[in-house]
This record gives structure tokens, C-alpha cells and sequence, in this order.
């Protein structure tokens, strides 16, 4: 029987079945704005709810800008467990292939849990620093085989170009392919203005919505309207 982890996202648990499967890799891919952070944060945010460890690996925000972010929702979880359940970290300078083969595992094996969260926010710096996909692919299958190992894991991937198609892009195809799952932040433009969307590009063990639910982000967060139509 597949082991599950609450999401604590609102409303997104009942699209998939009861939550994330357990030691696997989520994708989350996106448009700038489309609200990949704060799912993120929501789901550290969970695991900080029930003692577990959680790590924020950032690739651009400082742990003060990231803790400002928290406060506008009311998340105060992360102020109070910082260096302790909750560990920050940043990527400083460009050199992401290093850090994934290298100073990623030395984080996560100094602090070694027997089930953490983890968030890697975005990967986007890594797929355009390496170019060669047989490298990229090999990078990324250690990467998340290590963090498989330590816990559940989220990576959110920018989404640039017309942000009213659906489809993925060739220059990411290789995260997409490696990861146990995929979930698509979509904003939808009609009749004057955005509507935000989650689908499931696909689930790894485990079934799921096929269909695309609107969401909001509010003053406490994301909410998912599982059973409205996206107009």
C-alpha cells in the first residue's frame, strides 16, 4: 500500500487521492506569479505542524525576504523553528552543478531525519547553466534518488513563453521525465482577467484528478475549488 503525506495545501489532498506519496519527487512547474513558492511554503509548513524536519534549499530569495514572504500569510512556524526543525538554505553564486553533486548532500546528511520535507526553489538556475542533457539527466537522477532518501521532496521549474497553452517545453523535459510527479500552476487568461489552475500532468503509484481545478491564494494561503470549473 502506497504510504501518503499530507500536502497542506487546502483543498489539494482530495485531488490526489489523500495527499503526496511519500518519498518521491514532485515537480511543480509554472509561471512566474503562478504561486509555486507558496505551495512550497505550505507544504513545509505542514511538516513543521507535525515535528518533522524541513529544509528550504532557495536559489534566490535570502532567508529574510523568505521569512517577510511568511509573516504576509501568518505562516509564523518558520521564525519559530528557524535552525532548528527548519533549516534555510541558499545557493550563493552560479554554480549549480556543484552545489546539487556536492554541498547539497553535505545539508541534508548533517541533519539526517528519517523523514524530512524538502524544497528546492526553483531548479530553473540548473537547466540553464547545464545545457548537455546527458549530464543534466545524470546530475538529477542522483540528485533526486538523494533526496528520495531523505524524504519528499518539491522542485518548482519557471514556465516562460504564452502562458495560455498548456504544453511543456523541450528544455525541461528531462526534470519532467525524472520526477515520480507533475503538477501544472496554469494562469488562464478570459473576460478581463486571470484565473489561476492546478492540473496533474501525471502521478507516479498513485491515481488522480485528469481535469484542471481553479485555485486563489489569500491572506492564508492557496485554496483549491476541486469540484468548480475553471470558468
Amino acid at each position: 500500500m502506497v504510504e501518503r503525506i499530507k500536502s497542506g495545501v487546502n483543498g489539494f489532498d482530495a485531488i490526489v487521492n489523500g495527499g503526496f506519496v511519500k518519498n518521491s519527487v514532485v515537480a511543480i512547474y509554472g509561471s512566474p506569479g503562478a504561486g509555486k513558492s507558496v505551495f512550497c511554503t505550505e507544504f513545509l509548513r505542514e511538516g513543521l505542524k507535525n515535528n518533522e524536519k524541513v529544509f528550504y534549499i532557495s536559489m534566490e530569495q535570502d532567508i529574510d525576504s523568505f521569512l517577510e514572504q511568511c509573516d504576509s500569510f501568518g505562516f509564523n512556524e518558520f521564525k519559530e523553528n528557524l535552525n532548528s526543525n527548519f533549516v534555510f538554505s541558499r545557493m550563493n553564486g552560479h554554480d549549480f552543478k556543484n552545489f546539487l553533486s556536492i554541498e547539497l548532500p553535505k545539508i541534508l546528511e548533517t541533519r539526517k531525519e528519517k523523514h524530512a520535507r524538502i524544497v528546492i526553489d526553483p531548479l530553473t538556475p540548473f537547466l540553464w547553466e547545464v545545457k548537455d542533457p546527458t549530464l543534466q539527466r545524470n546530475i538529477l537522477t542522483d540528485t533526486f534518488k538523494m533526496l528520495r532518501e531523505f524524504g519528499t521532496a518539491l522542485v518548482t521549474i519557471e514556465r516562460y513563453g504564452n502562458i495560455n497553452t498548456m504544453e511543456l517545453s523541450e528544455d525541461i523535459a528531462i526534470p519532467i521525465y525524472l520526477s515520480d510527479m507533475v503538477i501544472l500552476l496554469s494562469m488562464i487568461y478570459n473576460q478581463n482577467f486571470y484565473q489561476k489552475a492546478i492540473s496533474i500532468v501525471k502521478m507516479r503509484f498513485s491515481s488522480h484528478s485528469t481535469g484542471m481545478h481553479p485555485f486563489d491564494i489569500g491572506s492564508n494561503g492557496i485554496n483549491i475549488f476541486q469540484d468548480q470549473p475553471v470558468f
